[in-house]
This record gives structure tokens, C-alpha cells and sequence, in this order.
């Protein structure tokens, strides 16, 4: 009997390793993560090159073992694939020896981040907030299942998202430079309710889910102020402020809205209009040092990492101008195509995003972006209307609103 057993576990092992498969990590750096999705928490991190075993697929994610540890990581990160004259593509071709805390930020990022708001401003609690900010990944699960208990996501959730034609993927220098605008805009002051804001990361990650960005560990924030804004930062770091929250009328128009930013994020915008603007950087491994030398803020830098880390200062001021005052109106126009179909594959009604914009043009909200002027809002809508034709579903398919859900969160910003 104890014969037939050992027979049976060595048929039942030898299986396995004959259909697992062999991936190599073809980026700076691969998160593992505790489950499917970048809502779990980061485990540990691979590096350019590292070898694993594939256990099995699951909807864009591996589950893995590596150094005897299991985890999951994106299916993307065996694939390189980069912009067309990036700015930072010489920099990701440097192999790294990244010490990646368990959140999955290296000390180069934090102490870039830290030093570039130190020295232009920001918020200095902004680092702390954005560490411990945190999503229950059990509670986005059962959030998930109240949402879609009388939707069937299945027959929207496949819809096709237009082929990317920027990164797949965030470096290490764009998430401390993303860090780092946060920080600045951070100054406008984090709107303090742990209810609201949980809400809206839930909403947000219904969207990241359905998005193309979905291995992207977002983090939204909302800012408390009565102007009627939201921001993207390289990275996946959101904010949208408590006037825009007032103005949205049910839960597909938040959905909207984050699914905009999503877009900025997924098809890396901040860095793609530098690109246009033909900044351009050719640098060493800028982080890699940083995160050998950096264990006080106030250390020195030889020469060369100094000239480095003012190039990318450049970068972070350009990227922040471009985020708090408005992108280049092809961008907008991009993310708001994006934002329909995101919003289409969570299941929600994708219309409601050009209802918004009306009301924001009827009303003449104030705002500090250029886009949503009231003659900006007219081209957007323009193209909007365009980009409805081009969506197909079926007529039979009723998306959502929630707007009963909505309402009762609403209540909360008084």
C-alpha cells in the first residue's frame, strides 16, 4: 500500500514539472504578489533576468515559485516592451540590484521622492499616507460580488481595450517621479474620511481589474478642495477632489471619471507628452546607486548621481506642470475613449462619462485644467460622440449605474 502511494506521489509530481513551464523576468523588476490581482499585497520582488517556475495562468497573471516561494506575478513580465524613444529606456537597460521594501518601493524611489519634495515642496506626510494606505483584498472581493450579484460581467468583461503603444510596464524612476508630484500635489490637502476614500478605491479597482493596467498598484486619494479636478500620476497614484465628488451624480459617473485617470496611468501620458516635448535624458543607473547610498536623505552623491537626480528633478517639474494644469488635448481625448471602454468592461453605463461633461459645461465649473474649460469640453465631446459610435454591444445589455449606492456614500462629504 505504502509502495503504491510513493508511485502515485512521483506520477502525480513528475506531472507537474513536465507541463510547468520556465519564465525570465525581461523588466528592472517584477512584483510577486500574495494573490491574482495589485490590490494583494507585495511579497517580493524579482529582478531583470531572474528565472521561475509557472505553476499556472490565470486572466494575465502567473502563479509562480521562485527561490521556494510561491506568489503570483503579471504574465507581462516575461515580454519587453518599450516606447518608441522613451525617455528612459537607456536607464531600464541597466540591470539593477534593487533592495525593494514589502511595498514595493526601492529606497532610491522614497529617497528621490522625498528629496524632490523637500526641495520644491509638498506635502511632507504624503510618503507615510500613501505606505499605509491599504485595501482589504477579502473586502474588494465581497465588494465585488454585491456589485455584480445581478449583472453578469461575462458578457462585457472581454471587450477589447485598443492596443497600447506606449510601455506595458512602470520603472523605478517614473514611480519616484510620480511619487513626487503626488507629494506636490498633495499640498491641497488629503480630504480626511477613511469610509469615502475606501469607497473610492474600491470603485477604482473594479476599474484597474478591467483595464489594461491591472498589474499597476494603484492608490486613489481624495483631495479636499471645492475645485472640480482629478489627477493621474506616473505610477498609479490618483486624486479627485471633494468638488468633483459633489458634482458626479451616481456611481457610473465616478466610475468614469477614475477610469479617465486609469487611462492617463495605462498609457503612461505623463511621460509619453515629455516625449512629444522632446525632453530627452540618457542616464546611468540613477536609482540603483541612490538605493545603495541613500540611507539618510541628507547623504551625499558623487558628481555624477548628482547630475543624474537634477535631470530627473527636470523631468518631475515638467511632468508636474503637465498633470496640474492640463495634458496635451490628444490625451484627453485618448483617455476619455478608454475611460468608455474600461467603464463597459466593469459593467457600467459608459454614456454617463459625456452627460458629465455637459453639466460640467453647463454649470461653468471651476477648475485649474484647461480641459475643462467649457470650449475644451466642446471638443471632447465631439470626439466622445464619435468614439460611442465606434462601441458596439448589444442593445439587450443594460449597464449600470448604482446611483442608490452612490447616494448613500454622497452623504458622507457633508
Amino acid at each position: 500500500m505504502r509502495k503504491t502511494i510513493c508511485i502515485i506521489f512521483v506520477i502525480i509530481f513528475s506531472f507537474v514539472s513536465l507541463f510547468s513551464e520556465t519564465g525570465v523576468v525581461k523588466r528592472d523588476r517584477a512584483s510577486v504578489r500574495t494573490g491574482p490581482g495589485s490590490i494583494f499585497e507585495i511579497i517580493y520582488e524579482m529582478a531583470r533576468g531572474d528565472s521561475f517556475r509557472i505553476l499556472s495562468q490565470q486572466k494575465g497573471w502567473f502563479n509562480i515559485e521562485f527561490e521556494e516561494q510561491a506568489g503570483f506575478t503579471s504574465e507581462k513580465v516575461i515580454s519587453e516592451k518599450s516606447a518608441v524613444n522613451d525617455i528612459f529606456s537607456k536607464m531600464g537597460d541597466q540591470e539593477t540590484d534593487l533592495k525593494v521594501s514589502r511595498h514595493g518601493m526601492s529606497a532610491g524611489v522614497k529617497g528621490f521622492a522625498a528629496k524632490y519634495t523637500a526641495e520644491f515642496g509638498g506635502e511632507k506626510d504624503f510618503l507615510d499616507n500613501y505606505v499605509g494606505l491599504k485595501l482589504d483584498a477579502d473586502k474588494f472581493k465581497y465588494f465585488k460580488q454585491v456589485t455584480y450579484h445581478d449583472f453578469n460581467l461575462k458578457k462585457v468583461a472581454d471587450y477589447p481595450i485598443p492596443d497600447n503603444n506606449a510601455k506595458d510596464h512602470y520603472s523605478i524612476y517614473e514611480e519616484g517621479i510620480g511619487l513626487g508630484i503626488a507629494a506636490r500635489i498633495a499640498e491641497i490637502g488629503i480630504l480626511k474620511n477613511s469610509e469615502l476614500t475606501e469607497y473610492v478605491n474600491l470603485i477604482g479597482y473594479l476599474i484597474v481589474e478591467s483595464s489594461d493596467a491591472y498589474d499597476v498598484g494603484f492608490k486613489f486619494f481624495i483631495l479636499d478642495s471645492d475645485l472640480v479636478n482629478a489627477y493621474a500620476c506616473p505610477g498609479g497614484i490618483v486624486f479627485i477632489t471633494r468638488g468633483f465628488l459633489e458634482l458626479i451624480s451616481d456611481e457610473a459617473e465616478l466610475v468614469c471619471v477614475l477610469a479617465h485617470e486609469v487611462a492617463h496611468v495605462s498609457r503612461h501620458h505623463g511621460m509619453q507628452e515629455l516625449k512629444q516635448r522632446k525632453h530627452h535624458i540618457a542616464a546611468d543607473d540613477a536609482f540603483a546607486e541612490m538605493d545603495a547610498e541613500l540611507d539618510e536623505l541628507d547623504r551625499g552623491y558623487d558628481p555624477a548621481t548628482k547630475e543624474i537626480e537634477n535631470e530627473l528633478e527636470y523631468i518631475a517639474l515638467e511632468a508636474y506642470e503637465t498633470i496640474f494644469n492640463g495634458r496635451l488635448a490628444e490625451y484627453e481625448e485618448e483617455a476619455d475613449y478608454l475611460a468608455m471602454i474600461y467603464s463597459l468592461r466593469a459593467g457600467y453605463d459608459y454614456s454617463r462619462l459625456p452627460d458629465l461633461l455637459k453639466r460640467m459645461q453647463s454649470f461653468e465649473t471651476e477648475s485649474t485644467n484647461e480641459h475643462y474649460s467649457s470650449e475644451q469640453i466642446s471638443d471632447r465631446l465631439i470626439a466622445l460622440e464619435e468614439n460611442i459610435r465606434r462601441i458596439k454591444i448589444s442593445h439587450k445589455i443594460v449597464l449600470m449605474d448604482k446611483q442608490y449606492r452612490w447616494q448613500n456614500m454622497k452623504e458622507k462629504l457633508n
